[in-house]
Parts: C-alpha cells; sequence; structure tokens
C-alpha cells in the first residue's frame, strides 16, 4: 500500500512537473512573439522618423539657401552668370618664396 501511494505520488509530481514546463514552454514562447512584434514595430517607426528627419533636412537646406540669397542681394551683391572653375594637376604645386633667400 505505501508502495502504490509513493509511486502515486512520484506520478503526480512528474505530471505537475512536465504540466508546469508546458505552461512555461508556452509562456516564454509568447512572450518572444510579442518582443519580436514589438521590435518589427520599433523599427517602423525609426524608419519612419528617419524619413520624417531627412524631409526637415531638406526643408531646413532649402530654407537656408533663400535666406542666403536674401541676404546676398540685401546687401548689393548679384548672382554670376559666367562660372569660372578652376582644376589643378596632380603634379603641379605653388611655392611661396620670400625675397630674404
Amino acid at each position: 500500500m505505501k508502495v502504490r501511494i509513493k509511486h502515486h505520488f512520484i506520478t503526480a509530481c512528474c505530471a505537475t512537473l512536465l504540466l508546469s514546463g508546458v505552461v512555461a514552454y508556452m509562456y516564454f514562447l509568447s512572450i518572444s512573439v510579442v518582443h519580436i512584434v514589438m521590435r518589427k514595430e520599433v523599427l517602423q517607426e525609426t524608419n519612419r522618423l528617419r524619413s520624417e528627419i531627412a524631409f526637415l533636412e531638406t526643408s531646413y537646406i532649402e530654407a537656408h539657401h533663400t535666406i542666403s540669397n536674401r541676404v546676398a542681394t540685401a546687401d548689393g551683391f548679384t548672382e554670376i552668370r559666367d562660372k569660372i572653375f578652376i582644376s589643378a594637376t596632380p603634379g603641379a604645386s605653388l611655392v611661396l618664396r620670400t625675397t630674404g633667400e
């Protein structure tokens, strides 16, 4: 009789342990899925904010350029139509000499 009660107790403990393991597995699996979904949402929000920042930077640069043009024309400067571009050859260099050498 005592052996039977002992076996019944061991069986009940094993069943409880198995059930606890299954519940813990399901809990941690659901937590993992929730974290993956939250991570994807955070990445999407980050990308949206980066796009918004890029748009605001573009607006800032355009506004800055407009203000720079207004300030330049207010001081009497005019836009140059014929632009001159200078290119340097890699081997050429300028040397400054003083007259005391």
